[in-house]
């Protein structure tokens, strides 16, 4: 049995998975390409991304 919290899981972006991907472009309002960038910098933690986001796109969720 997994023992994850629900929140820990969720406060992960997982670029392999395609609606988790369409979730967060849709929560940060970027495109693909800009969340995959985002990750790529900034790691796969939510706040983590959502900061490196509102620096470089001051409009980003």
């Amino acid at each position: 049995m997994d023992d994850t919290p629900d929140t820990a899981v969720a406060q992960r972006i997982d670029l392999t998975q395609q609606m988790d991907v369409a979730y967060w472009c849709r929560i940060f309002d970027v495109s693909i390409d800009q969340l995959r960038e985002a990750v790529h910098h900034a790691g796969h933690q939510v706040h983590e991304v959502r900061k490196y986001l509102n620096q470089k796109l001051p409009h980003a969720g």
